[in-house]
């Protein structure tokens, strides 16, 4: 078993690894010719223009709010969703009630300690 794997493992290594692909890919290909283009080559304006660039402005303009009116409304009904101030305490209020722990009564503070 082993003597037909080695008989043929330098074959299909070289199968496997193929060190002359880019030669055989280089033969068969021709180079590429870019052309040679120059600023005279290119399209010039010609005619009105102001007309086609408002409407594309305005165009783009009312996907601009739309975008806009559409993320103000999401982000609405997340903060509707969350409802972030659902667990918010009260404001607290430092009257002599609510500070009375801090200089007890004596009575009381006998009644604690016993």
């Amino acid at each position: 078993m082993a003597a037909p794997l080695a008989r043929h493992a330098p074959r299909l290594f070289t199968k496997i690894v193929r060190f002359d692909a880019v030669t055989v890919a280089k033969s068969h290909v021709q180079p590429i010719r870019f052309p040679k283009v120059t600023y005279n080559d290119m399209t010039k304006p010609e005619g009105p223009w102001q007309e086609k660039y408002d409407a594309l402005n305005a165009e783009y303009s009312r996907y601009m709010y739309i975008g806009i009116c559409s993320f103000m409304v999401s982000l609405g009904i997340t903060l509707y969703a969350l409802d972030p101030f659902k667990y918010m305490e009260p404001a607290h209020r430092n009257t002599p009630d609510g500070l009375a722990f801090l200089n007890p009564k004596p009575e009381v503070l006998a009644d604690i300690q016993e």
